[in-house]
């Protein structure tokens, strides 16, 4: 009977999918938040309603595959490490184009899509995370 040696998963790997998954709870949290929108007593009605629960239900189905990508870069997938770094990147050019179609000049969200992003992707593809999703 043949054992499988276990790869220790590197500490910045581990901070990562921590930040993965912290972000994953807090898109959940406001999913929900934009679903109980629609019962503010001046809220909008009909067709808005409807658009305000599809956004709220999308965000929260958002936030359980940042979950499910967080759990596949702890095991050591190298498709989720793939498929997370380009979730972050798009999420990041996203608050770009928010920035621009707002136009109020508030680089708040970029500055924390930029730090969040940077702190999962950097650790998946540098040094000892690199090592952890490399081929056995």
């Amino acid at each position: 009977m043949t054992q499988s040696a276990s790869r220790h998963r590197p500490g910045f790997v581990t901070v990562a999918v921590v930040v993965m998954y912290l972000g994953g709870i807090a898109q959940i949290a406001l999913g929900i938040l934009t679903l109980f929108i629609r019962y503010i007593p001046d809220a909008p009605t009909g067709d808005v309603g409807l658009l305000v629960s599809l956004f709220g239900a999308g965000m929260i189905l958002f936030g359980l595959f940042v979950i499910a990508l967080a759990s596949g870069v702890a095991r050591g997938s190298r498709a989720a490490r793939v498929s997370a770094t380009v979730v972050l990147l798009l999420a990041f050019a996203l608050a770009i184009a928010d920035l621009i179609v707002a136009g109020d000049g508030d680089w708040s969200g970029v500055a924390v899509q930029l730090v969040s992003s940077a702190a999962v992707i950097v650790p998946l593809w540098t040094g000892a995370g690199r090592r952890y999703f490399a081929p056995r």
